[in-house]
């Protein structure tokens, strides 16, 4: 007797076991649907990964994993038209398992995937338009052709290849890395570093935490970070750079520069226009070629200053040195310059140095300032 009820109890707790086991296990789901080329593919799900990889056939393969039979009975796949939808959405919503939706499209096609809760990947060259977003994952995308690209991410970082095409990236914890761009990008990121290669009209470029290098843009480019350098290559435009903790570069410009930094240093390189640059803790130093559109200033409210001008322009220089505590600091800080001076004074009730340059003349004002530095003019070396 005891045997026989022993033998039971093993019967049930095997039984048992194998329905549990069958309980977890994971399956699949694929389907196909012929399409043509320039058509759209819809995916919306609660969680999981989204996949893209472009192909050249005519034709749309969905293959969904991760899930178990009762949960792949919520996939939904149809086809209206040249579009197609694939929507998912999980019976307990607790993120567990990992689901993975792998979409083979035409190359030339449009997407609009959203998840809350995976990465989103488009693999190869796309021609078409993307609009994605993902509540906690990265975002990575190959060359798109066409686009444009508007993709978001509440934890992740993005990365794209080309795009060609207007872009805007959007993520709220993570770094951006970013190739050409054949028109104009937004970058926006709440906590992470921006790289952008090259960029042929506007730029846009914004981060609350991190460092930002871009290369030559071909309109006007804003640029500003709360706390990391920012370097940018040439600007066909005007350009407004601005930093609270760290150095600013520029190596060519075509309008009105504005750079701002609370802590750091201020470099601008060959500028055909006017420039406005102020730093609170750090050196500026500039090259200008006056556009005679409108004034310059350079100003620092601790360290040197230097600028170096076309020798043809037409420009009135302004040069002024505070000082706190005049005794021994008089003969410590100069205004030195390669032009002739029209005047040069110290002023001991003031505690100032001040120093007045008129190239060819005199013509738009150009003003620089510091405390308890130097100042140097420079002729511009082409």
């Amino acid at each position: 007797m005891k045997t026989y009820t022993q033998i039971l109890i093993a019967a049930f707790i095997a039984l048992l076991t194998s329905t549990l086991a069958s309980a977890g296990e994971e399956g699949s789901r694929s389907k196909s649907f012929s399409v043509s080329k320039g058509g759209t593919i819809e995916v919306s799900t609660s969680r999981g990964d989204i996949r893209i990889s472009p192909w050249e056939k005519n034709e749309v393969s969905i293959v969904v994993e991760g899930l178990d039979d009762e949960d792949l009975d919520n996939v939904k796949m149809t086809q209206n038209g040249n579009t197609v939808r694939v929507s998912y959405r999980s019976r307990w919503d607790d993120g567990s398992g990992h689901v993975r939706f792998a979409i083979s499209v035409p190359s030339q096609f449009n997407l609009d995937m959203n998840t809350s809760g995976g990465d989103l990947e488009v693999k190869g060259g796309l021609t078409g338009k993307i609009d994605g977003s993902t509540s906690g994952g990265d975002i990575k995308l190959g060359n798109v052709f066409g686009g444009p690209v508007e993709v978001t991410t509440s934890g992740g970082d993005i990365s794209t290849g080309k795009i060609e095409g207007d872009g805007s990236l959007k993520t709220a914890g993570g770094d951006i890395h970013v190739g050409s761009v054949n028109g104009s990008l937004s970058v926006n990121t709440s906590g992470g570093n921006i790289q952008v290669e090259t960029v042929t009209k506007s730029l846009d470029a914004k981060t609350a935490g991190g460092d930002i290098v871009i290369g030559d843009v071909g309109g006007e480019a804003h640029v500003s970070t709360s706390g990391g350098d920012v370097n940018v290559g040439k600007v066909s435009g005007k350009a407004s750079l601005s930093t609270a903790g760290g150095d600013i570069e520029l190596k060519g410009a075509s309008g009105k520069v504005n750079a701002r930094t609370s802590g750091g240093d201020v470099k601008l390189q060959n500028i055909t226009g006017a420039i406005d640059a102020k730093t609170a803790g750090g050196e500026v130093d500039a090259e200008l070629i006056p556009s005679g559109k409108g004034g310059s200033r350079l100003s620092s409210s601790g360290g040197d200053v230097r600028l170096s001008i076309d020798e043809n322009s037409k420009a009135t220089i302004e040069a002024t040195i505070r000082l706190d505590g005049w005794g021994s600091r008089k003969s410590r800080y100069i205004v030195k310059s390669e032009f002739p001076k029209d005047s040069y004074e110290t002023d001991e009730e003031a505690d100032e140095i001040r120093a007045v340059y008129k190239l060819n003349g005199g013509g738009e004002l150009i003003e620089l300032s510091t405390s308890n530095s130097n100042i140097e003019i420079h002729k511009l070396r082409h």
